[in-house]
């Protein structure tokens, strides 16, 4: 039998959870790549926290829709 469990040693108030896979360097800077007007434009943000599969930022709001995929590169 296996189990897991999540064990909450602190709260961020204030942050937003990302995929992991949807935050870029950017000039040395973190960004996600906000859906808008039919293209997708970089957005800085602060990392807060992370784990393999989410990141905590802040600097976006709730809603937005995020690219898992840095716009323009190549496949």
């Amino acid at each position: 039998m296996n189990g897991q469990m999540d064990v909450v040693v602190s709260k961020i108030v204030d942050a937003l959870s990302v995929p992991a896979k949807a935050v870029f360097t950017h000039n040395g800077k973190p960004v996600v790549y906000l859906a808008a007007n039919g293209q997708f434009n970089a957005t800085e943000v602060e990392v807060l926290a992370r784990n393999p599969d989410e990141i905590a930022v802040k600097g976006l709001t709730a809603g937005g829709t995020v690219a898992l995929v840095e716009p323009g590169a190549r496949k």
